[in-house]
């Protein structure tokens, strides 16, 4: 190690020595910026990155050895061989640009420090490749551990700066990579300038130092000028990354139609504004707004007219706001806008100033397009101990605030959103109880009047949630409908119900329920028919019940789904008969096998001469169209009698029987009439029935 100094300190030129030093620095330091670009991209990206990788770093080697050889300093006249030197140049390049990119490749788990090695191979060889053109007058001698070790020194401390830069145990391992390559590259040049010595043939007594500086100084500058090339490309690249960086930060954290933030910025700043809250021992409003008929504006006029009034409605909005208030677009038409409160400060201004910034016509498109909107209102930590908690009871409000045409503008209220919030809960729930199994039928038997015996039975659904405990069908049904859960669940009803028909040891009907989804839904009588053939019931056991409401919601679909589903030799019922706007009008679209009277006219039977009236004549119309009646909440003997002298033939209700599991629907098929139902013979007129008075 002696040696090596003692031949850096006195072989050499010491000016020209830093001069070499300081190429190396400056190369290694641009080197590794280089390769960390090359390292992040991938395909032909990284093909160009690490072809001015090799450049950069090579000609960077090269000129600090070339440097550093015309900084040694001997008594005999130099020459180069320029066919070796110029090779030398071309193979620093080339092969540090190959150790670049097998280190970065991933091809094996050691490749880094494989590309390391090879980058020190390539510097050795270069060297020596550069020492082989080194001509002088004199007889060089080589001293063979030198050249081992110099060699050593440039693999070692190559694999040591690729393994720094690649696997950085802390973030001075980047500063360690550059070091060691700089290392490297030094150990090697003057480990290998001092295994050679020099015995000159011509002793030269006065060498020309000055052509020397010129020619190191002209390399140092064709160095620094491939090197800049390098840095300034680094620093472009580097500056377009963070234009681009900026751009994609804006265009993740804000809509490009309104100008405002999006749903992504407006989760971190509400987090940010609770936080806020607490530690100033303030409040935060948090107002979420729906526009009214958006998707209208967009039907009618297009989708360029709603994208002219959101931007016109983001422009509008973005002026119109105050310090300390922040608005963001969540949604197609939903907004969300927050306003920092003082402990003591109302939010009357503030909701004044929204009702005109979202309820005012928006001129867009060289149109005047009319905006409403209902807003939700909750308040920090008044409302809400959390962010979630306050953007879920917003929420609520909003919704209570869009099915409220008088009050648009809805307070959180904690009693008023328990049922929104339940609403949604079980909206939840439903999805996937078909699935777990949680659905279960129960059968609601029918009688008919002439014998007194069991006719058919009604499918009812009953769902059993393991938290919420039996959900009445009132309350999930509608949900079911509203989420499109009805599809789901009414096949599994139609499946079942027909599976448990066919065990029935009497061939009498069963009825099954249909929703207004499920009449809109294409494919509904194949489906039917698959079932039936599937579970081998006699199509003419199967009765469709179907409310006036629901097949008039879409009348030419209903009709052609209804006219497909009888020509399988199914019957189809109308249900809750006298409940729509036009009950006339449905017998006269369709000609239904079975008209089922609403409980509601059966009820007031005792007490309502009105309700008998009509009674008796939906039983008369039914004997004159040929379609028979059936009464349902039957429940009490007065209401049993009259119906029965009235005409009516079968009846369902609490009197005969309240709705059944299935496994005990055979029992109550099987039993003897109940001798208080058989009654008298029905009548073809009922009687006291009240007069009509023509006029």
């Amino acid at each position: 190690m002696l040696d090596v100094i003692a031949c850096i300190t006195v072989d050499h030129n010491l000016a020209l020595v830093a001069l070499a030093a300081g190429m190396c620095v400056v190369g290694a330091w641009i080197s590794f910026r280089l390769f960390q670009r090359a390292r992040d991209t991938e395909g032909w990206t990284r093909t160009g990155w690490l072809f001015l990788n090799g450049m950069a770093t090579g000609s960077s080697i090269w000129c600090t050895h070339f440097i550093a050889m015309l900084a040694y300093e001997t008594q005999t006249a130099v020459y180069f061989n320029a066919t070796l030197t110029i090779l030398s140049l071309f193979l620093a390049i080339v092969g540090t640009a190959l150790g670049f990119a097998l280190a970065c490749s991933g091809l094996f788990r050691f490749a880094p420090e494989a590309g390391g090695i090879v980058i020190g191979a390539a510097v050795a060889t270069m060297h020596y490749l550069g020492m082989a053109g080194y001509r002088v007058d004199g007889l060089i001698h080589w001293n063979q551990n030198y050249v081992v070790a110099s060699v050593i020194a440039s693999l070692v401390f190559g694999g040591l700066a690729l393994n720094r830069f690649m696997r950085p145990t802390t973030r001075w391992c980047r500063h360690g990579a550059a070091t060691s390559l700089v290392l490297g590259i030094v150990l090697l040049h003057f480990t290998g300038m001092t295994a050679m010595t020099v015995t000159p043939l011509r002793p030269l007594f006065s060498p020309n130092v000055d052509q020397f500086w010129a020619l190191a100084l002209a390399i140092a500058g064709v160095g620094s000028m491939v090197i800049g090339m390098g840095v300034v490309t680094a620093l472009l690249d580097r500056n377009t990354r963070a234009v681009a960086d900026a751009d994609l930060q804006r265009i993740s954290d804000f809509d490009p139609l309104t100008g405002l933030g999006n749903r992504s910025l407006f989760s971190r700043r509400l987090d940010e504004e609770c936080v806020w809250a607490d530690s100033n021992d303030s409040r935060l409003c948090l107002v979420l707004v729906n526009l009214d008929d958006f998707r209208s504006v967009n039907d009618l006029r297009g989708h360029s007219a709603g994208d002219a009034m959101l931007a016109a409605l983001g422009a509008r909005i973005a002026q119109g706001l105050k310090g300390g208030e922040v608005a963001m677009r969540i949604g197609g038409d939903e907004f969300a806008v927050m306003r920092r409160l003082s402990p003591s400060e109302t939010v009357d201004g503030f909701l004044e100033r929204l009702d005109a910034l979202f309820r005012r016509p928006l001129k867009a498109s060289g149109m005047v397009l009319p905006c409403a909107s209902g807003m939700g209102v909750a308040i920090y930590p008044d409302h809400g101990l959390s962010a979630s908690d306050l953007l879920a009871n917003a929420g609520l409000a909003l919704a209570r605030a869009k099915v409220d045409t008088i009050e648009r503008t809805c307070f959180c209220d904690s009693v008023m959103d328990q049922a929104e919030r339940r609403r949604r809960e079980l909206s939840f729930a439903l999805r996937g109880a078909v699935e777990r199994g949680e659905f279960s039928l129960y059968f609601q038997p029918q009688m008919d009047l002439e014998t007194g015996a069991f006719s058919g039975a009604e499918a009812l659904v009953r769902w059993s949630h393991p938290e919420y405990g039996s959900v009445s069908p009132a309350v999930f049904i509608p949900i079911a409908e509203e989420n499109g859960q009805i599809i789901t669940i009414g096949d599994w009803v139609l499946e079942q119900s027909c599976r448990q028909a066919v065990t029935w040891v009497r061939p009498v009907k069963v009825a099954v329920n249909l929703s207004a989804i499920q009449l809109r839904q294409r494919g509904l009588a194949e489906r039917i028919g698959e079932i039936l053939r599937e579970t081998g019931l006699d199509p003419a056991r199967l009765e469709i019940e179907v409310t006036e409401s629901s097949f008039m919601a879409d009348l030419d679909l209903s009709l052609q789904m209804l006219r497909e589903i009888q020509a399988l030799g199914v019957s189809v019922a109308l249900d809750d008969f006298g409940t729509g706007y036009s009950a006339l009008a449905s017998l006269r679209v369709f000609p239904f096998n079975q008209i089922k009277l609403d409980r509601g006219f059966t009820s007031d039977l005792a007490v309502s001469d009105e309700a008998r009236a009509i009674v008796h004549s939906v039983l008369m119309l039914g004997q004159s169209l040929g379609t028979p009646v059936l009464a349902e909440g039957v429940e009490t003997d007065e209401q049993l009698a009259f119906l029965r002298a009235a005409g009516c033939r079968a009846i369902q209700g609490f009197l005969y029987s309240r709705p059944v599991p299935a496994g005990e629907l055979q029992r109550v098929m099987l039993a003897p009439p109940a001798s208080g139902l058989l009654g008298v013979p029905r009548r073809a007129v009922p009687v006291n029935l009240p007069q009509v008075v023509n006029g």
